[in-house]
């Protein structure tokens, strides 16, 4: 049997030229083209916006609230506490290497 005739009900719409063995298939089918969204513009309304997070939204919103400024901060404080504790132990261990030296006395 020929093709044409097991699907007699054919798509008319521009660029599409399916065929269906059924009117009501072929009216299911036309519901696709006829389909469209209907969104307002992303401009205007900002509830319909993409808000699927993602890491470079996450990024640039850390980065609008300040958290990685924060971050910078508290590291670079940190740092720097660590770093004064590094120089305070240093300079008493200098103190005890001179007092010792001033101490001893040498062997003759």
């Amino acid at each position: 049997m020929n093709s044409d005739q097991e699907r007699p009900f054919v798509c008319n719409a521009p660029g599409c030229s399916q065929r269906f063995p059924t009117e009501d298939h072929l009216m299911i089918h036309r519901h696709k083209h006829e389909m469209t969204l209907k969104f307002p513009s992303i401009k205007n309304d900002n509830m319909l916006s993409d808000q699927t997070p993602t890491p470079t939204r996450f990024l640039k919103n850390c980065e609008e609230v300040g958290l990685f400024s924060e971050l910078d901060c508290s590291i670079e404080q940190e740092f720097c506490k660590a770093q004064e504790e590094e120089d305070s132990k240093q300079v008493l261990q200098t103190v005890k290497i001179l007092r010792l030296k001033k101490t001893k006395k040498p062997f003759r």
